[in-house]
């Protein structure tokens, strides 16, 4: 059985980490067995979560996993596609995960209000201990990464511009679909779940979540992925 090691929480989704989600629910697509583990960054291959262990081999990165699992267990969700489909979903993904993701980013860790609304979410990752001195250095860590990729140097407005047209984006290719490529759930709506599920989902109302909800055709999507691989979760 697959080992999926991931961030233990108790929290408003079943993970904060959108790309923990996006395994998680691919690996619930594809219909593999999986039992949770814990995770430390001692253990993990690249010092982050989720990885895997599969055969007694680590697997890290989410994007790998997937597709190393893909091969493994000759899984059929992607069969079929066309290379313009397939094309699609390589720009989505990418859109969401190494540009939007940084909005995110944004209003969780950045503004002081989404911090004071989310931090007690990564404090309950690290022993109580440790907390005090452990949370405020893992938030200077991640307003370092922003400005190292360059979208964190802009001002706060244009940074959620930016988020939100990529949002806009996502909805237009969805449009009134079941999914984001037709009428059935491939891979690429793992990944489009994982990251609309953390902007709509969240405990300190936001620019993104607001511009989200206020798009039906996002809000069915989510609910639609939601009941279908997660009816069992609150």
């Amino acid at each position: 059985m697959i080992e999926l090691h991931q961030f233990p929480i108790d929290w408003v989704l079943p993970s904060p980490s959108p790309f923990c989600l996006k395994v998680e629910t691919w690996l619930r697509m594809a219909g593999i067995p999986y039992e949770n583990a814990a995770w430390t960054p001692q253990s993990a291959p690249m010092g982050k979560a989720p990885f895997v262990v599969h055969e007694g081999r680590k697997l890290a990165d989410s994007s790998v996993i997937l597709r190393e699992l893909t091969a493994a267990y000759d899984v059929q969700l992607d069969v079929g596609l066309s290379a313009e489909s397939r094309a699609t979903a390589l720009l989505v993904q990418r859109t969401l995960e190494e540009h939007a993701y940084w909005g995110m980013l944004q209003v969780r860790w950045v503004d002081d209000a989404g911090w004071a609304s989310y931090r007690h979410v990564i404090g309950s990752l690290l022993p109580a201990l440790a907390r005090p001195v452990l949370v405020p250095m893992l938030r200077r860590s991640v307003l370092k990464s922003t400005r190292a990729h360059g979208l964190g140097r802009h001002p706060r407005g244009e940074i959620l511009r930016r988020a939100c047209a990529d949002l806009d984006a996502v909805a237009a290719i969805l449009g009134d679909r079941q999914f984001l490529l037709g009428d059935q759930p491939r891979s690429i709506d793992a990944v489009v779940y994982a990251f609309l599920a953390q902007v709509a989902v969240v405990e300190l109302p936001n620019e993104l979540q607001e511009h989200v909800s206020a798009k039906p055709e996002i809000m069915a999507y989510i609910a639609r992925m939601k009941g279908r691989f997660w009816a069992e979760d609150p």
